[in-house]
C-alpha cells in the first residue's frame, strides 16, 4: 500500500508528481570531439529567469555607506534624529504615483 501516492501501480492510486514546464532553452557545449561539438539543452524556468533579473537589478544598486548607517543608528538611539515631515510626505506621494 502506498500512503504517499507518489507512484502509480496496484494499490497506489496516485499519479506521479508533475513538474513545471521549462520556458527557455539554450544549447550548452558538453564535449569537443574534433571539429564537432556536442550540445545539451539547458532550460530555465520562469522562477530562474526572475532570480536572474533580480540579481541583475541588485548588482546595479549603490553600495551601503556603513558610516551613514551608524550615524543614523546613533541619532535614533539618542532621540536626536530629526524627521522632515513635509519632505517625507512628498516622497510618499511621489512613490504612490509611480505605483499607478
Amino acid at each position: 500500500m502506498n500512503i504517499n501516492k507518489l507512484t502509480t501501480g496496484v494499490g497506489g492510486g496516485g499519479s506521479p508528481r508533475e513538474t513545471a514546464k521549462p520556458e527557455a532553452t539554450a544549447k550548452a557545449p558538453t564535449e569537443n570531439t574534433g571539429s564537432k561539438v556536442k550540445t545539451e539543452d539547458v532550460t530555465l524556468s520562469q522562477q530562474g529567469k526572475s532570480i536572474q533579473q533580480i540579481e541583475s537589478e541588485v548588482s546595479k544598486l549603490p553600495e551601503i555607506d556603513d558610516a551613514s548607517v551608524e550615524r543614523i543608528k546613533a541619532a535614533l538611539a539618542n532621540n536626536e534624529y530629526k524627521i522632515e515631515y513635509e519632505r517625507l510626505a512628498g516622497k510618499m506621494i511621489k512613490f504612490d504615483g509611480m505605483l499607478k
